[in-house]
């Protein structure tokens, strides 16, 4: 999720980008080494993010998995930005300041039958050609957190729960800034969290799985005062190719594999974190 705000957010900026690197290593600690790995090189990037944003989103599960069905699915997250690049065009002719540059080089005393005299030496540069600009496209890096949950169980007799973390996703946005609106691509390592499969004897089997995820979106956003409002649809794909289950031998209904594509609508807001 994501939205370009434009709007300084005064001198806090450097306790929040600390309270970011802290979220990001305390998180570490809860997910696996080959991704805590990763966090480390996240962390070397948190006091470069200039924007965080929070949403949620709900959905619905695309039919590719006849074994599960969602009424509603629902997801929350957080994500933080760092700009990397972005297009901007002339909106006036070049502007030459009026005064010239001077830059002392020496000084100099001279003496003669009236007298001492100091000479100061300068360098004298023609005042440097503005040209006004603004600008038209943003590009940003982002790095987020989620959780998606709400898909169940489509065979009689038997109940599942569990949601799908995202631990954690990198996103590339691009703005067009004149109206706010923006498209992004996003990828990432996510985990089936807390999966567990119920019959109506008493039975349960609990499923873990790891796997990467892609997904699209396109969005706007709208600038109020210091915050920034967006909206966003997108659609995800979340294939698990194969599902570790314990509990003894599985009945006719648990999957053995998920794919949990879904599309999705969704808000959420950002504030800017001032590091710029």
């Amino acid at each position: 999720m994501r939205a370009k705000l434009y709007n300084g957010a005064g001198g806090t900026g450097s306790l929040r980008s600390k309270g970011v690197a802290l979220l990001i290593a305390s998180t570490a600690v809860c997910i696996p080494a080959p991704v805590s790995a990763q966090i480390g090189i996240f962390d070397a990037l948190a006091r470069r993010f200039s924007d965080v944003s929070f949403y949620m989103n709900t959905g619905g599960l695309a039919p590719t998995t006849p074994e599960v069905r969602a009424d509603r699915l629902s997801a929350f997250g957080i994500e933080v930005l760092v700009t990397i690049g972005g297009v901007t065009r002339p909106t006036g002719p070049a502007v030459r300041r009026d005064s010239a540059v001077l830059t002392w080089t020496g000084m100099q005393v001279v003496a003669s039958a009236k007298g001492t005299d100091t000479i100061y030496t300068y360098t004298v540069k023609p005042g440097t050609v503005r040209q006004p600009t603004e600008e038209v496209w943003s590009l940003e890096l982002g790095l987020g957190y989620g959780q998606m949950s709400g898909f169940r169980s489509n065979v009689a007799g038997l109940e599942m729960k569990g949601s799908v973390r995202d631990l954690p996703t990198v996103s590339l946005y691009a703005s067009y800034v004149p109206t706010g609106t923006y498209v992004g691509l996003r990828s990432g390592f996510m985990r089936l969290q807390s999966l567990q499969v119920f019959d109506e004897r008493g039975g349960t089997w609990s499923g873990e799985a790891d796997s990467f995820s892609t997904g699209a979106a396109i969005g706007q956003s709208i600038d109020i005062l210091n915050l920034s409002f967006f909206g966003e649809a997108g659609y995800g794909w979340r294939p698990f190719p194969s599902i570790r289950w314990t509990g003894g031998p599985l009945p006719a209904g648990i999957p053995r594999e998920l794919s949990l594509h879904s599309w999705t609508i969704g808000f959420g807001v950002q504030f800017s974190l001032g590091t710029n």
